[in-house]
């Protein structure tokens, strides 16, 4: 399938002090429209710097990330994201906080209802609906980032670290989701060191130093 996602050259770095690091130090990577892309490696190798480059949270210093139709920056149903802060909002329910991006691109509420219903379930969450955010444990506030993310059927999804709350079963729930979204058309950009994640993987890249490898 054709690419949706180029990275190319990218490069990022801060001083501290004197010292200059570099946390994502010339990456070329593509990303195809139902393709999942495991990006591996060590703390601080800088997989969560590249997912903000490639989101637009982050400029790079040098280098491009071009979308499909040429656009420097993605626009609203081409981007989800699943942060490692989560980013919920604690004073609406588990069902609002998912319902947030189809509420933005004015999906018709009775659709968004439904779709937000069936996500709820596919992640087990279904019973936490109508409870504030904060009324559940982190693991269940990790899928119902999942959620919100998978609802909006983007067309590329980012997610660093899904897993890193989830006990066995639950990391299971959240690569069935993943895999789901791609099977519906998202490429998926996933950044972790769960092996679990390295098996659902159609394929993986290692960063290190922030140069990427094939893992």
């Amino acid at each position: 399938m054709p690419d949706v996602l180029v990275v190319s050259g990218a490069r990022k770095w801060f001083l501290t002090g004197h010292e200059r690091i570099t946390p994502v130090d010339g990456v070329d990577l593509s990303l195809a429209r139902g393709e999942i892309l495991v990006v591996t490696g060590p703390s601080g190798s800088g997989k969560t710097t590249l997912l903000q480059i490639v989101a637009g949270f982050q400029r790079p210093d040098e280098g491009t990330v071009d979308w499909t139709a040429g656009r420097a920056t993605p626009s609203w149903g081409d981007v989800a994201i699943v942060p490692q802060s989560l980013g919920l909002l604690p004073e609406l329910t588990v069902a609002e906080n998912v319902a947030m991006p189809l509420w933005a691109t004015g999906v018709d509420r009775r659709v968004a209802d439904r779709r937000v219903a069936e996500v709820l379930i596919s992640l087990g969450i279904d019973e936490l609906a109508d409870r504030l955010v904060g009324e559940a444990s982190l693991g269940q506030q990790q899928r119902v980032a999942v959620a919100r993310a998978v609802v909006v059927e983007p067309t590329v999804l980012l997610a660093d670290e899904p897993t890193s709350h989830q006990d066995g079963e639950h990391a299971d729930v959240v690569l069935a989701a993943l895999r789901a979204a791609a099977r519906l058309g998202s490429a998926c950009l996933v950044a972790g060191h769960d092996p679990r994640l390295v098996s659902a993987a159609d394929r993986v890249l290692h960063l290190e130093l922030g140069r990427l490898a094939v893992g």
